[in-house]
């Protein structure tokens, strides 16, 4: 009943004040008298997939009190907010969202689209306003890493957008880094992310958009999904002029941080807050070449986990898709060979 009366709220909620968070209910706070604003970031907030708790990560949960003394104008999520929403999103609701005193959006990640909880949440995309500027969050799994349809549209607008109040900072939020999956020197960095099956179409048709609206706004595509042997929660690489790309997510790690940006009308001042107290090199050192350097080892296994790995990938629909493919796949070709066999009898 709960989760239902919840559900309802979180559609009123989007259709009605579309600046207003679907999980805190707070509205988005306006830049002041300067044009300053402040945006919190950060993703994964499941923290490890192995945190079967229902409750966010423990370096999130210790750290709402100092999240709401930034007094961010907003916080991006940048997806894989639950493990498993239906089964989580009371208890977050609880020890998470009722206390942060943010507004919060979050970039669907594959696990917040299983099952029904915040659905209407996961709904992109979204476009926020912080003045002139644009925030813009993305599904990258709604058509396995492509933008297509009224996610592509929602670009080409921003790039078509001339006079008036000419934007000067564009923030495109998405789970997958779909600028990694083409580019070689972001490509090795990620190769433990969630990927497309059959390909992206960043390259050829998301990109030339973005090179358009380069030319006279700063874009910055964030992303969150980053495998448990990344070396570090953030990566901030500028691409080209007016482009940079960024990812950001937590793991329950000692690693663990969230990015800040304030932004002025002449520019941003990028840091990082650690959740767990340790020293933070600045924002601009985590590039490529320092993610190269600094690759760790992948997350240690456990033996022991076996018979829970076991059972969560049995309850995943998508284990049974691929299943059935295969079962049909080996049934065809077990076809093929017989017929093969028969007609050399022949």
């Amino acid at each position: 009943m709960r989760l239902g009366l919840l559900a309802i709220g979180v559609m009123i909620v989007l259709c009605s004040r579309a600046q207003n968070s679907p999980f805190t209910f707070l509205p988005i706070l306006p830049p002041d008298s300067t044009g300053h604003y402040r945006l919190l970031i950060g993703g994964h907030f499941h923290g490890a997939s192995t945190n079967t708790s229902g409750f966010p990560a423990a370096t999130v949960l210790a750290n709402i009190d100092a999240m709401n003394a930034t007094g961010a104008n907003v916080f991006l999520s940048t997806g894989d907010l639950f493990l498993e929403p239906d089964r989580d999103s009371l208890r977050y609701l609880d020890s998470f969202f009722s206390k942060l005193h943010l507004a919060l959006f979050n970039a669907p990640g594959n696990h917040d689209l299983e099952g029904h909880a915040y659905h209407a949440a996961a709904r992109m995309p979204v476009t926020l306003s912080m003045g002139a500027d644009r925030i813009v969050l993305l599904d990258t799994e709604r058509d396995d890493s492509r933008i297509l349809g009224d996610q592509l549209e929602v670009l080409e607008q921003l790039a078509a957008r001339t006079g008036g109040d000419q934007m000067k900072h564009v923030f495109i939020v998405s789970h997958r880094p779909i600028w990694a999956e083409e580019e070689p020197r972001y490509s090795k960095l990620f190769e433990g992310n969630t990927r497309s099956i059959l390909g992206a179409n960043y390259e050829k048709e998301v990109l030339p958009i973005i090179r358009r609206l380069a030319r006279s706004t700063k874009v910055f595509w964030i992303s969150g999904s980053m495998a448990g042997r990344a070396p570090a929660s953030m990566f901030f690489q500028p691409h080209e002029p007016n482009i940079t790309y960024i990812q950001c997510a937590v793991r329950d790690q000692l690693r663990d941080a969230v990015l800040v940006a304030d932004v002025d009308p002449g520019g941003i001042r990028w840091s990082a807050m650690s959740l767990t107290g340790q020293e933070m090199a600045p924002v601009e050192t985590y590039d490529a070449q320092w993610w190269s350097e600094h690759q760790g080892k992948a997350e240690e296994f456990h033996w022991r986990r076996i018979p829970y790995l076991i059972r969560k990938n049995l309850g995943y629909p998508a284990f049974w898709y691929g299943f059935g493919m295969a079962f049909i796949l080996l049934i065809g070709s077990w076809r093929v060979v017989l017929l093969m066999r028969s007609g050399s009898a022949k």
